[in-house]
């Protein structure tokens, strides 16, 4: 009985204590108040969604709507200090009054910061560090669209002269903005724009690419042993991926320069459906007629567009489009003094079109994994190029169209992660030559051929181990072939900073260009796809190297890769018009070499990159074994940039290599006529045509390549944020060889180089806001 007092005693205690502990630590109801308000932003005065609302020195806040509007109650009286910021915006602190059971109104400014950019660099950089850690394939480059702004530029930045500078990347000549990709051809690369083919992505011959450079998020290039998932193409695979615009409101961007003029539009509707457009043109055109009674009829245009709509069950739904064209359209005889001068007419164009859709959802744990993601892609690619000369004397005429679907289940359980996906396309191709003298066509070939792959990787990741393992199977249609594809990728830990890779597998590709590889500059490409007569083509490649980081932000990749290729085609320049199937010659072909990149991930200072690439390519043809154009053994290109702080920021571009191989001219033929009358061979009133005799196919080399770049640019940030730029191209005139031009007339003949680009001056000057 005492005890049961007892108890009830100290129970009672307790709970008066607790009462009185209760009553010091919550505040009283008339001590407290509200605050509301709303967040807009500085220069448009329009809504800003998602931003943070602390009370400062606690942790009770809240985030603001869509339409920028925030409630916080309960919120103690008397004078505090709320901090609001958002990313792409200063963050501010606010000192208000908070009246006892009364509601306080505010409205907050917001003003855009470049300085909250900078934060977001420093996390993209980790992403790199993600890639490291995470990611079986070797190799990998990762550029964001802000490093573009810092390599020194021809007329405007440009993302495949970027990519050009990359580890294990050639650039045959100053006039091109194609490349080749570890011993590859140029028409070996997959380019993706956000997911979504693009087949010939040149402008102006190939000397600039057709990428809006404010509407690129970033790009990667995979060189090699890449997943199953990619296929089409042999050598690498070059994803483009869309800026994403994250800020309520109409934002964008404004630049001109020597080349062109580009407008880009962006923003974010009710924190769901992100939206950015761009447009650009040259106006070369324009210019050039102001001044001069000379024409130049060419100009080039790019529209591109991309919505993404995230759904309230956790999917997205994304429409990319894409249009580009280039247009040269005159009177061959404006090119002369007058252009009142009569003449044909001349008409050349070429361009790709693009209409992509994208879903994704996930569908939370099923079959028996933890997560899954589905995802399918359908699109239409089209890509057209037509040569008329003299109004319809001669005209060449390419079309391709590619509709294609593809679609993946993503598993991840654990450790593992699953994908299994396929992938169709219908290719539609046409490939004309015509003239008015003849009522049938020179040649006429029409192609309509699918594709269709069926592949599975799977990733098993560990502490110290990173293993993907995939097969991709494919089969084209009027081909009679079907073929498997292997890949693998292993990445081992030495240490957290330190790891080994090894990767291996086989690629195809039914969608050759028919070009020819020994001209220095890629006037036009025809397209065509596999068939009885045109093989295709396989390659199988292997690479060995090491990666060694140095904190979060640099690191040292080495590489040794090889490749062999097998069944590849290649333009057979003495084809007969008149045979069918000739277009192409059958060859095989080996690659080897070494990749070095260090980098300096972007930072607060200094940041880019040294690439050293060494190679060593050769074909076997029915003429016996050559060099392909670029085999250029040794590669090196150093990138930097440098910010000391304040608004000026300095980059520089250093390139060395050797010289790659061509075809010498051993002599000139004169072709004459034989005249029965006088009985003898001449050449006419017409001025005498000197045939060249070429030694051995790519005998000889081009003498040693170099160039320096640089570029100065000054950032003005504030509600629009201003960025004039200057940029030098060949800083000091290095007389860099095209080509060589023989005269076999001359008593000893004579051989004058032509020379690459000289030194070219070029500014311009953008605003975003």
């Amino acid at each position: 009985m005492l005890l049961a007092v007892l108890i009830a005693i100290s129970t009672a205690a307790g709970t008066a204590t607790a009462n009185t502990a209760a009553q010091a630590t919550v505040p009283r109801a008339d001590s407290l108040g509200t605050l509301q308000g709303r967040v807009v932003e500085m220069t448009a005065a329009t809504p800003i969604g998602s931003a943070s609302v602390v009370l400062r020195g606690t942790r009770r806040g809240t985030l603001s709507g869509d339409d920028g509007r925030f409630l916080l109650d309960g919120v103690p009286v008397g004078r505090t200090q709320i901090i609001v910021g958002r990313l792409g915006y200063r963050t501010d602190t606010i000192a208000v009054t908070i009246r006892a059971g009364d509601t306080t109104t505010i409205t907050v400014t917001l003003q855009p910061s470049t300085a909250q950019l900078q934060a977001v660099k420093v996390a993209a950089a980790a992403t790199e560090r993600d890639q490291f850690r995470l990611s079986a394939s070797p190799g990998v480059v990762n550029v964001r669209g802000e490093t573009l702004k810092r390599v020194p530029v021809i007329g405007e930045p440009d993302v495949l002269r970027v990519v050009q500078l990359l580890p294990g990347v050639v650039a045959t000549n100053d006039f091109t903005a194609g490349y080749n990709v570890r011993g590859g051809e140029s028409d070996q690369n997959l380019v993706l724009l956000d997911g979504f083919p693009i087949y010939n992505p040149f402008h102006l011959g190939g000397l600039f690419g057709t990428f809006i450079d404010e509407t690129v998020g970033e790009f990667e290039l995979l060189p090699g042993g890449f997943p199953a998932r990619y296929g089409s193409r042999l050598s690498s695979v070059l994803s483009v991926v869309p800026k994403t615009e994250e800020r309520s409101g109409v934002h964008g961007a404004a630049s001109v320069s020597v080349l062109a003029t580009t407008l880009s539009l962006g923003g974010t509707v009710r924190g769901a459906t992100s939206w950015n457009v761009a447009a650009r043109r040259t106006y070369a055109d324009r210019f050039v007629s102001l001044l001069s009674e000379r024409q130049l009829p060419y100009y080039f245009t790019d529209m591109q567009a991309h919505v993404r709509h995230r759904l309230r069950n956790g999917g997205a739904l994304s429409v990319t489009l894409y249009g580009g064209k280039d247009v040269l359209d005159a009177s061959l005889a404006s090119f002369g003094d007058s252009t009142q001068a009569g003449g044909g007419q001349l008409l050349f164009d070429w361009g790709n079109t693009l209409l992509g859709v994208a879903y994704t959802q996930p569908l939370g744990a099923r079959w028996g994994g933890d997560s899954t993601r589905v995802m399918q892609r359908v699109s239409w690619t089209g890509f057209g190029t037509t040569l008329d000369l003299g109004s319809g004397s001669l005209r060449f005429a390419n079309r391709l169209g590619d509709a294609r679907a593809w679609g993946e289940l993503s598993r991840w359980r654990g450790a593992h992660e699953t994908l299994v996906g396929y992938e169709w396309s219908g290719l539609r191709t046409r490939y004309d030559v015509v003239a008015a003298a003849t009522p049938d066509p020179i040649l006429a070939i029409g192609q309509r051929p699918s594709a269709a792959s069926l592949y599975v990787d799977h990733t098993v990741r560990s502490q110290r181990m990173v293993a993907r393992v995939g097969v991709r199977g494919e089969t084209v249609t009027g081909t009679g072939w079907s073929g498997l594809s292997p890949r693998l990728s292993l990445k081992w830990f030495a240490n957290p900073n330190l790891a080994l890779t090894i990767a291996g597998g086989g690629t195809t590709q039914w969608t050759p260009a028919l070009r020819n590889e020994q001209a220095p500059v890629r006037i036009f490409d025809f397209w065509l796809t596999a068939d009885r007569n045109t093989p295709v083509a396989r390659a199988w490649q292997g690479s060995l190297g090491g990666e060694q980081w140095f904190g979060g932000t640099r690191f040292v990749r080495l590489e040794g890769w090889a490749k062999r290729y097998n069944r590849l085609p290649s333009s057979n320049l003495f084809n007969d018009p008149d045979v069918r199937g000739d277009e192409f010659i059958v060859t095989t072909g080996q690659s080897y070499g070494a990749d070095l990149l260090i980098r300096q991930l972007e930072s607060e200072r200094v940041s880019g990159w040294i690439a050293y690439s060494y190679s060593v390519n050769w074909r076997d043809g029915a003429d016996g074994r050559f060099a392909p154009v670029q085999d250029r053994r040794h590669n090196l290109n150093v990138v930097t940039s440098y910010r000391p702080g304040g608004a000026w920021s300095y980059g520089a571009r250093i390139g060395l290599g050797t010289g790659t191989p061509f075809t010498d001219v051993v002599g000139q033929l004169v072709r004459r006529r034989y005249d029965p009358i006088t009985n003898s061979f001449n050449t006419g009133n017409l001025e005498v045509p000197r045939e060249p005799i070429g030694g051995v196919r790519n005998g000889a080399r081009f003498p040693l390549f170099q160039r320096l770049d640089l570029s100065v640019t000054r950032t003005k940030p504030g509600r629009r944020t201003w960025a004039p730029y200057v940029s030098i191209v060949n800083a000091y005139n290095a007389r860099n060889v095209f080509t060589y031009f023989f005269d076999y007339s001359d008593n000893p003949p004579t051989r004058t180089a032509i020379s690459q680009f000289p030194f070219i001056p070029t500014a311009g000057v953008s605003v975003s806001w």
